[in-house]
């Protein structure tokens, strides 16, 4: 009974715990492999002229701090976390992708994108009122957007973003402690977990985390309205994408993305969410309780069913 539940399956913490020490061997080693590459390359560009401590911090600082480096990091944690979804679901729990909600995207079209729309629309009416009351001043006038390679940089950064952390935190997190039959249970602990990866985050916060806590609640009900991870992925990327490669606003703390149209000046308050960005301000918790309604009615245009 410790390790199986009333219907004799691995109870679902256990299952997350092997899930989470086979995913970060793979994230551990392509990384460690790429951190490699990349410092040979910056040794053999200074001819060694620098140490091994200075050398690993401009690879951290290059993997962390800038729109490539991201970028790469995401790819190695997909490519870490697909491995491990196959080795775990395929191999020992004998399941479908589909299983967790990477079900026909050809067929959930309009859920990614109304899951877009919205994501869109969000950041938008966020990025306006704190506009409208003073609170931030654009360098550029909307008439005058500033292109640049971190706006296509972007769109790959954050749909690999969204992919990652819906597919881990909605699809197999969420999905597995639902065995339990209780979703908003399951729901409330895979947010908690999702609002937890955020909390070395620079300028991180109390209201920033609980909002995050929020929007994962949210991602966990167009995933349990829509039985797919594309709704909740098609909003994530666009919150993402908005916010910092349109807007400019840092994104989870993260400052190193350069916007469309950038910030001159921010207030750094309750409602802008300083430098946080705006997921740390009471705008986004209003627009997201909103996006709660706004789901809930259209839904239940659809059917009746309930989270």
């Amino acid at each position: 009974m410790i390790f199986r539940n009333k219907n004799n399956e691995i109870r679902s913490g256990f299952k997350i715990i092997a899930f989470s020490f086979i995913y970060l061997i793979f994230v551990s080693t392509f990384t460690g492999a790429i951190g490699g590459l990349v410092g040979g390359y910056i040794s053999a560009r200074y001819n060694s002229s620098l140490n091994y401590n200075d050398i690993s911090e401009l690879v951290q600082n290059y993997m962390q701090n800038s729109s490539q480096g991201l970028l790469i990091s995401q790819v190695l944690s997909i490519l870490a976390l697909f491995i491990t979804l196959f080795i775990v679901l395929k191999l020992f729990q004998k399941r479908k992708f589909e299983d967790i909600g990477l079900n026909s995207i050809k067929k959930n079209s309009k859920n990614l994108f109304y899951g877009m729309i919205f994501g869109a629309i969000s950041i938008i009416v966020i990025s306006v009122v704190l506009m409208i009351t003073g609170n931030i001043k654009f360098q550029n006038s909307f008439r005058n957007p500033q292109f640049n390679k971190n706006t296509l940089i972007g769109i790959f950064l954050f749909i690999l973003v969204a992919i990652n952390e819906e597919t881990l935190c909605r699809g197999y997190i969420f999905t597995t402690l639902n065995q339990m039959d209780k979703p908003w249970l399951s729901a409330v602990m895979s947010s908690a977990f999702f609002a937890a990866l955020h909390l070395l985050n620079p300028n991180v916060n109390l209201i920033g985390i609980l909002n995050i806590f929020l929007v994962g609640m949210l991602f966990c009900f167009m995933y349990v309205r829509t039985k797919s991870l594309w709704m909740p992925i098609g909003f994530h990327f666009t919150w993402n994408y908005f916010q910092g490669n349109v807007f400019g606003f840092p994104v989870s703390g993260i400052s190193e993305i350069s916007g469309i149209y950038n910030i001159a000046y921010l207030k750094e308050n309750i409602l802008t969410g300083g430098f946080f960005g705006p997921e740390a301000g009471i705008i986004a918790t209003i627009v997201l309780i909103l996006n709660f309604i706004l789901l809930n009615k259209r839904k239940k245009r659809v059917n009746k069913g309930r989270l």
